[in-house]
């Protein structure tokens, strides 16, 4: 046997998992520089090993857990891999042993092959390999050389005592001195109690003669007492026996009462049950007719307020009628009168133009004239101006090509504004096409808006009747959910007596099973489950059909059975058990696989008076093999007798319809039954209110369609509301658009007119100065090439004389025609202004008026509100309809209700009654029972007394037994005035004294065996100090002899020995024989010297003359001679030679050669001669507070060797 392998993880300086493998079963050396942690490895294997670390307190766990960078560690853990090929750990069968110890903040853990065990099986497990708890030298830690080289003498014998095991000789000693000392007290306990045991019997001896004479005076009495005492008991049992004949009679009675008091309650129950179904029936009815009570005062209200509403509506739309029609008489005359004003404007407007054109020209031909004077005039002067007719010509050239410029920009300027007048003719025909347009789409609009306003009334109405039926259907809803509420309340009330009925770990589980059934419904994607949804059945109750007359006899002959589950075969069951478990749900769940499950087969019986049980059910043959191995072997009959005679003749078991039963084999069964305990009548129940609950939520479902119908229709008609709310609202705002675009372009057509006279007027002006510079261009033109003369000729005179006449006609011919215009255009410009400023914008003002939509806004509004007035009024016949009917239906509740209160009542009257009776059968009863206690209190006094009074002479029972009770008295007191005389007497003398000589006999042979006890005690203490003392001896030598051994192995050229020291200042040397010593001898021994001589010649020294070095190489020895003296499998050295110079140190590591031929080696050094002759090496390195180790060649191991030297 030898450590295989180590694996290290969290401890100390090794952090992540560290496995060293692959040891060597001999000599296994590792090596590294200080503190990189191989002293660590070792003291992992002690941490698993040793009992140094056996009990760690926390701060110690903590200690030994890694303390690196990184996330903390919490767990270290440390394992040892053992090989086991040689068997030398018995206990375990495999070739490997793998053991574990594992520590953290609060927990300390030991495994053996992954099974965590307690650390004493793990301390058993290494004593069975070889380990010895007496030798700790099997594992030599750093500073144990040089502990055991300074020890003093003493130090070494403990230790030899520790190699030699006396610790149990001890152990052994001290526990049989603690027993010696306890035979010893009990020894003088013993001695002192015989003593006083034979001064009592001297007493006791005296008093036996008077005792006698007491007894047979006491005897008497106790036989008088007994017959007076006998007498009275049996006079009582007689008087508890017409009492219990007087409780059954009231017995019998009361349980008549008590089944008339279950049936009263039973109608009570179902009049009270009729009366919440009644309530709920009605319930709604009557929240229906409060809601009606409320909306009916509601529609009153609104009723008064739409009527107020509609007759101020109507006022306003008179005064706005009446408005309208004055302000359409005014418009009227306002027209006629603009006719009349436009006809008269036409009418001088051509007049006036004619005046204008005429003044204009009559202007022209003035200037013209007077121009042409002037140039006649001018003529005069150009000998005076001009030098030559040449410059006079050049200069009038000039005059006439600029004269030409302006005629051409004054002709292109008259384009321009005959251009500009055409369009806006044009632009006026447009906007006057523009504005009729406008009128008829505000007439179309107008129209739309008539038509939106009663198709908002309609809607409105058709809104009021869907909400009513809404409200209906809903009212309907509530009515039909709060009997579903009710019907749900009782099935869940139902369902908990069901509950109650049966143990709770069995409804448990039929509750766990049914959530279980529906997880799989659930989750039955893709047919998953279809097994387990299919194949499961319902509870056993679930399939009982028959007769509710056969409910008791069928329930008390199946019980539990009734909700065990029935499935197709056991995999369905196992799976329902599996998920059943882990969903961990509470419970007890039996199954009935119809796959499995065996039945009796059937026995067919049937007569007038019993019937095979099995004949009353309706059930599908698929389930014949449950009901047969349920019921098969049952039959029902009509009483107990000839259940009895058919039990015997036909081997049924047999039960009476009041659920009483006869087993065959003899035994019978029954007592009175609470009928409203009944599991089947409940369930009956239950499946017949869920079906009811199923009709009804296929009705509610109906309704809520119809709820959700009619919603949807109030909300489509909300939504066209809507529209055609906003519908109106565009069309109001589309009049109101139209209107303001009508008024802007009639404004544009007034503007237009107003600027086409300016226009006119500076055209006709141009023209003008056309004439007149085409007058001046002819003059000049006519003047160049003329003769070049300071005087105009005669013609030219009289021409100038003509043309002054003709600009004084045509000035006189000015001022008339500029009078008339002058008139005419007063009379225009104050038509023009009547009409600009008055008739057209009051004619504007009275159409926008009469074509204001307020008043069809009115007219509207009035509609609507006429429409709901009459919606209101048709709802508020309905609901005076319907209050009716509901008064006709609710007076048929109330005589239903009084019916069933009367009915109640009667009830409780029955019940008080019957309750009275049963309190009064109470209080006889409570009577009786008190006089049957204190009867059965006497007579129990009674037997207690005769109990009291001993055993009795043999003619007690029958001597007085003829006596009265007063010759009874009298003689008990004749015995009680004799036994006055010896009432001092010691009435237990005779009892004493035979007590007191058996305690005495049974204390003398306690005393003897107290003798033999202590005798055997020292003979143990003798034996046991002679085997210690053997022991010592015998370890002494052999440890004296391997130290020989060794130490002249080590030194080659010495000598050396042990010397055990005394209290005497003698030695005992391993020359001389232990065996010739004294037992005794052994507690002289005061410790185990040591002589040793380095060279063989010189005299021999002991370890305080030695030099370190020396000191350590002998402790070395001494360690080999222990464990050559107490082998152990394998053995840990952390530098062992450290003091040690290279001679010694060679021949240690040849020491450790050669016993590794036979034990394993694993040491630790800083020193080459080690790694000679070992045949496994390993490294240690330390990198970032991390130790790693792994397996290096014997080169690299001289290495770290020379390189710590190196770094030493």
């Amino acid at each position: 046997m030898h450590i295989k392998e180590v694996n290290i993880t969290g401890f100390r300086s090794y952090r992540e998992v560290t496995s060293i493998d692959s040891f060597s079963p001999k000599h296994n050396v590792i090596v590294g520089r200080n503190g990189s942690g191989k002293s660590n490895f070792f003291f992992a294997i002690q941490f698993v090993l040793s009992d140094e670390f056996s009990h760690l307190r926390s701060e110690q766990r903590m200690g030994v857990l890694h303390e690196g960078t990184g996330p903390r560690i919490n767990t270290a853990r440390v394992e040892i891999v053992f090989d086991n090929s040689d068997r030398r750990i018995p206990a375990i069968e495999g070739t490997e042993v793998r053991v574990v110890r594992q520590v953290g903040q609060k927990k300390d853990q030991y495994f053996i092959d992954g099974k965590m065990v307690p650390r004493a099986e793990v301390v058993n497990l290494m004593e069975s390999a070889g380990f010895s708890r007496s030798n700790p030298y099997y594992i030599v830690k750093q500073g144990k050389i040089n502990e055991l080289a300074t020890a003093p003498d003493s130090h070494r014998l403990k230790l030899l005592r520790e190699v030699a095991g006396t610790r149990v000789y001890d152990e052994r000693k001290e526990e049989s001195l603690k027993i010696l000392k306890e035979t010893h007290n009990k020894t003088t306990k013993i001695e002192t109690l015989l003593s006083y045991i034979d001064e009592r019997l001297k007493t006791l001896e005296e008093e036996k003669e008077d005792l006698k004479e007491y007894q047979k005076w006491d005897k008497m009495k106790r036989s008088i007492e007994y017959t007076i005492y006998d007498t009275e008991a049996n006079e009582t049992r007689k008087k508890l026996e017409r009492l219990l004949d007087q409780r059954e009679e009231l017995s019998t009675r009361q349980t008549k009462v008590s089944s008339e008091l279950v049936e009263v309650q039973a109608r009570g129950v179902r009049a009270g049950a009729e009366q919440r179904k009644l309530e709920s029936r009605f319930k709604g009815m009557k929240e229906e007719k409060e809601a009606l009570l409320v909306e009916q005062a509601q529609r009153f209200e609104k009723k008064a307020e739409l009527a107020l509403l509609i007759n101020d509506l109507k006022e306003d739309v008179e005064k706005e009628k009446s408005g309208r029609n004055k302000a359409e008489d005014v418009l009227n005359q306002v027209k006629a009168e603009i006719r009349e004003k436009e006809e008269e404007l036409e009418r001088i407007t051509p007049k006036y133009q004619e005046l204008v054109e005429k003044e204009s020209a009559l202007s022209s031909d003035i200037r013209i004239a007077e121009m042409k004077s002037k140039e006649l005039f001018a003529k005069q002067g150009h000998k005076d101006q001009f030098k030559s007719a040449e410059e006079r010509d050049t200069f009038l050239r000039r005059e006439v090509r600029h004269i030409t410029r302006q005629i051409d920009d004054t002709e292109e300027q008259m384009k321009d504004i005959e251009k500009s007048l055409d369009d806006e003719a044009r632009e006026e025909e447009q906007l006057t096409t523009h504005v009729q347009e406008l009128g008829v789409e505000l007439h179309e609009n107008h129209i739309r808006m008539d038509k939106a306003s009663s198709e908002h009334g309609r809607l409105k109405q058709e809104f009021d009747r869907a909400m009513v039926a809404q409200l209906d259907a809903t009212r309907e809803e509530k009515a039909i959910r709060e009997q579903l509420t009710t019907m749900n309340a009782e099935i869940a009330q139902m369902e908990q007596q069901m509950r109650y009925l049966a143990p709770r770990s069995i409804t448990n589980g039929v509750e766990g099973v049914r959530r279980i059934v529906q997880w799989f419904r659930d989750n039955n994607h893709d047919g998953r489950h279809d097994d387990v949804v299919k194949g499961y059945h319902g509870i056993f109750l679930d399939l009982i059909d028959c007769d509710p007359i056969y409910f008791q006899a069928v329930e008390v002959t199946a019980g539990n059975r009734l909700l065990f589950h029935v499935v197709s075969d056991d995999r369905v069951a196992l799976k329902i058990m599996k998920q059943f478990n882990q969903q961990n749900l509470p419970g007890e769940c039996n199954f009935f696989p119809v796959n499995r499950v065996v039945g009796p087969p059937r026995k067919e019986y049937q007569d007038a008076d019993g019937r095979a049980i099995l004949d009353v059910f309706d059930y599908d043959e698929y389930y014949d093999a449950v009901f047969r191995n349920v019921f098969a072997g049952t039959a029902i009959v009509r009483d107990l007798h000839l259940g009895a005679r058919f039990a015997r003749s036909e081997g049924f078991d047999c039960v009476t319809l009041d659920g009483d039963q006869i087993s065959k084999r003899g035994a019978l069964t029954g007592g009175y039954i609470d009928t409203k305990r009944s599991k089947l009548e409940l369930h009956k129940s239950i499946k017949a209110q869920k079906m009811n609950r199923d009709q009804l939520q296929v009705t509610l479902n109906e309704i809520q369609r119809k709820v959700n119908e009619k919603m949807s229709a109030v909300e489509k008609l909300q939504m066209e509301i809507d529209k055609a709310d906003n519908d109106m609202r565009v069309y109001k705002q589309q009049h109101r658009d139209l209107t303001e675009k009508k008024r802007y372009a009639s404004e544009q057509l007034h503007a237009m007119g107003r600027n086409r006279e300016p226009k006119k007027a500076q055209l006709l002006n141009l023209r003008n100065r056309v004439r007149e510079l085409r007058a001046q261009l002819d003059g000049y033109e006519s003047q160049i090439g003329s003769e070049f003369l300071s005087q105009i000729s005669k013609s030219e005179q009289l021409e100038c004389e003509r043309l002054q006449r003709e600009i004084l006609e045509k000035k006189q011919q000015l001022d008339q025609v500029a009078k008339q215009r002058s008139t005419l255009e007063t009379t225009k410009q104050r038509l023009e202004n009547q009409l600009r400023t008055n008739l057209l914008r009051k004619r504007d003002s009275l159409t926008a008026k009469i074509s204001d939509i307020a008043v069809d806004e009115k007219r509207h509004n009035l509609q609507a509100e006429s429409a709901e007035l009459n919606s209101v009024i048709q709802r508020l016949n309905e609901i005076v309809r319907r209050i009716a009917e509901l008064d006709e239906h609710l007076m048929e509740y109330e005589e239903s209700a009084e019916k069933l209160n009367r009915e109640l009542e009667d009830v409780q009257e029955q019940q008080k009654d019957l309750e009275a009776q049963l309190a009064d059968f109470s209080k006889q009863a409570d009577i009786i029972f008190t006089k049957q206690s204190t009867l059965q209190s006497k007579r129990e006094e009674n037997v207690k007394k005769i109990r009291e009074l001993g055993s009795l002479p043999t003619d007690a029972f029958s001597k007085y037994q003829g006596l009265t009770t007063k010759q009874l008295d009298k003689k008990l007191a004749e015995c009680m005035l004799e036994l006055k005389k010896y009432e001092n007497v010691n009435k237990k003398a005779l009892d004493q004294f035979v007590q007191a000589a058996s305690q005495k006999e049974e204390l003398t042979k306690r005393m003897e065996e107290q003798h033999k006890s202590q005798k055997a005690i020292e003979d143990l203490l003798q034996v046991l100090d002679t085997r210690k003392f053997e022991a010592i001896q015998l370890t002494f030598k052999q440890v004296s002899k391997n130290f020989v051994e060794v130490f002249q192995k080590l030194v080659p050229n010495g000598s050396g020995s042990l010397v055990i020291q005394t209290g005497k200042d003698d030695s005992i040397d391993a020359s001389q024989h232990a065996d010739t010593q004294p037992s005794h001898i052994v507690e002289n021994f005061v410790g185990v010297g040591i002589k040793v001589s380095f060279d063989g010649g010189s005299e021999t020294r002991e370890m305080v003359q030695l030099s370190g070095g020396q000191k350590s190489l002998v402790a070395l020895a001494l360690i080999f001679a222990i464990q050559k003296c107490d082998p152990a499998p394998f053995y840990l050295f952390d530098e062992i030679d450290a003091a040690l110079d290279a001679q010694h140190r060679k021949a240690v590591a040849d020491m450790i050669h050669e016993l590794a031929e036979n034990a394993q080696f694993i040491t630790t050094t800083f020193r080459p001669e080690l790694l000679e002759s070992a045949e496994k090496y390993y490294g240690v390195k330390f990198r970032n507070k991390v130790s790693h180790i792994d397996v290096v060649t014997k080169e690299q191991a001289y290495d770290f060797v020379e390189d710590d030297t190196t770094h030493g």
